[in-house]
């Protein structure tokens, strides 16, 4: 099935669509650290892991395919990685990732991405306004726009935030977890 068209505010409108019906489930710390109600957002990661345990009663579903361990929202919910990989094939074909960290009314503060390996990807959709990602490059603040079209940072090597926004605001940020490999089918 194809869910996009190649118009990028239809295709954003197909994106947010999916992001609405996710359950973000940051953790109560982390969403206290950074002043977010956790019926106002939050934030989800759906890819693999190295990880098996989610704690000490609960496991992650093994794939076989790719040998790790699927992310909880990647095992109840497997469309969403094909839909992500359909986005990425229409606005960014050449780049591979095996995460995508989604977030709703996530306003993070400025942080390098410890887990990530190389170039990230972000978009962003929703009726909001502000909400540019910052990224410092060199000591200079450069913003950006990932609801015009996606941008391309290392969010591992350069600080990175977003800045206020109102409204909702959706993101997607596709990325190379540390466990990545790539794909020999």
């Amino acid at each position: 099935m194809s869910y996009f068209s190649g118009d990028w505010k239809e295709d954003l409108l197909v994106l947010e669509s999916f992001l609405e019906t996710i359950e973000y489930k940051t953790s109560t710390d982390r969403l206290k650290a950074y002043g977010i109600k956790r019926s106002e957002g939050g934030s989800v990661t759906l890819g693999f892991t190295n990880r098996g345990k989610m704690s000490e009663t609960k496991c992650r579903e093994f794939c076989p395919i790719k040998k790790k361990y699927k992310t909880k929202l990647m095992s109840e919910r497997p469309e969403l990685l094909e839909m992500l990989e359909q986005f990425r094939d229409m606005w960014f074909p050449c780049y591979q990732f095996d995460s995508a960290q989604l977030n709703r009314n996530y306003k993070i503060p400025p942080h390098r991405d410890k887990g990530n390996i190389g170039d990230s990807v972000i978009v962003c959709c929703g009726e909001f306004t502000g909400g540019e990602l910052v990224v410092n490059v060199d000591d200079d603040n450069i913003s950006f726009r990932p609801d015009k079209q996606p941008v391309v940072f290392n969010g591992s090597k350069h600080t990175h935030w977003v800045k206020d926004f109102e409204g909702l605001r959706y993101s997607v940020v596709f990325f190379k977890s540390r466990f990545w490999k790539p794909d020999t089918d």
